[in-house]
């Protein structure tokens, strides 16, 4: 009995080490080629320089003993893990010198991110070799920033008042020591609070479409706010900062790849965090109410309105947070901010904590406002078309996109502007 299972498993190991000798032979020249790649190419010259706002300007000096056909640059920002190509021109041979722009009025960035990259370099034969990645600080370099940092937060200013940039610092960590636990967060990625002195420093750090009006700007996925603060201004600080401090925290605490909160939740919550400038706006919507011209919530899902009464849309979200505070309890608006983190529709997010959907909430709110019903005009002409759930507009804009030459190319520019517009959050 012990003798017969012998020759099976003799033929088994025999098998086993085959396999195993394969795929060595198999692996031996991919291997090699990087082995003799990094033998053979020698940087000689690696670096990155920034110039605000231009740009960064991205070098590279390399010698190989092959001739040197493709350099690839690849990049991403802050913690994203999306890696971005630039492929530049250059005359091969076996000794290269590459320059290559990253323009960042036309590829926009915000200002006060980390940004990594390496190189990629192939020669003649294939053999490939990568650069350790390398990090700069895309900074806007026409002042002299100095830092103050908190456990969660990092507060540059350059005014040189220390006591008033220690109180901002205080107003951000206070904030996110608050907010972390109402938004159900265990734990806090760092963020980065870049504060200007007036409207005409800020001004040139925004988006070439960015709403005039704007004097802060939340970027959570890269957990950078930029604002503006003039100095000694003590409301400013309780008005902007606990304001993008929220949007970086709701961001945080309901990120995933299907959905996000609704504008009017991320915008309500903000506003509802501030410890200043939020105090007519009760009266403001109660005003609209009586005059027949609210926005219904389904309409403040996915954007407002940059003309007419666009504050509006600001204090109804106000108005929306605080009632569901008021009605539902506190407990349940952070299952409504977890249930956003499994990334499900707007109606079962509400559902889920709430047990009403969107128009059932919207029809609760305005009851409480003594709503009798929209205005023939409705609100000073503004059209309502939000979609009603997530990807019902990116569907159209797929199918409308599929009938045209080309069309994958102007989707993809369409769908990367769509993302930051929904990283972006103005106060």
């Amino acid at each position: 009995m012990s003798g017969s299972p012998r020759p099976a498993a003799s033929r088994h190991l025999a098998m086993t080490l085959l396999a195993a000798l394969l795929l060595l032979a198999s692996w031996l020249p991919i291997a090699g080629q990087a082995w003799a790649a990094a033998e053979t190419i020698t940087i000689e010259q690696s670096e990155a320089t920034a110039s605000f706002p231009e740009g960064i300007t991205f070098r590279l000096v390399a010698e190989s003993r092959r001739p040197i056909q493709r350099v690839e640059l690849l990049y991403n920002v802050a913690d994203d893990p999306t890696l971005n190509l630039l492929v530049p021109t250059f005359e091969p041979g076996r000794r290269i010198e590459v320059e290559e722009l990253l323009n960042l009025q036309i590829y926009y960035l915000p200002a006060g991110i980390d940004i990594s990259y390496r190189w990629r370099i192939e020669d003649d034969r294939g053999a490939v070799v990568e650069t350790e990645p390398e990090t700069l600080l895309w900074l806007d370099t026409r002042f002299d920033w100095q830092a103050l940092t908190a456990d969660d937060v990092t507060v540059y200013s350059y005014t040189g008042n220390e006591a008033f940039s220690r109180l901002i610092l205080e107003s951000a960590q206070t904030t996110v020591d608050r907010l972390k636990v109402e938004y159900g967060l265990s734990e806090v990625t760092p963020i980065r609070i870049w504060v200007y002195n007036s409207r005409e420093d800020f001004n040139a750090t925004k988006q070439a479409n960015e709403k005039h009006w704007a004097v802060g700007t939340a970027y959570p996925n890269y957990h950078v706010i930029l604002a503006t603060i003039p100095e000694g201004s003590k409301r400013e600080v309780g008005r902007v900062i606990p304001h993008e401090v929220s949007h970086q925290l709701l961001y945080q605490a309901t990120k995933n790849p299907f959905n996000s909160p609704p504008l009017w939740l991320d915008e309500g919550l903000a506003v509802y965090a501030q410890d200043v400038g939020n105090e007519d706006d009760f009266a403001q919507v109660q005003d609209a109410a009586s005059k027949g011209r609210l926005y219904s919530i389904r309409a403040l899902i996915s954007d407002f309105p940059t003309t007419g009464p666009y504050q509006l849309a600001y204090a109804e979200s106000h108005s929306i947070v605080a009632f569901v505070i008021e009605r539902f309890g506190i407990e349940k608006m952070r299952e409504l901010i977890a249930a956003y983190r499994e990334g499900v529709s707007h109606d079962e997010a509400l559902r889920r904590s709430l047990g009403v959907d969107t128009d059932e909430l919207d029809r609760l709110w305005k009851e409480s406002l003594g709503y009798q019903g929209d205005h023939p005009d409705g609100v000073s002409g503004y059209v309502e078309t939000a979609p009603s759930e997530p990807g019902v507009g990116l569907g159209l804009i797929v199918l409308a996109a599929a009938t045209l030459a080309g069309g994958l190319s102007l989707l993809i520019i369409r769908a990367r502007w769509l993302w930051r517009q929904q990283a972006t959050r103005p106060v």
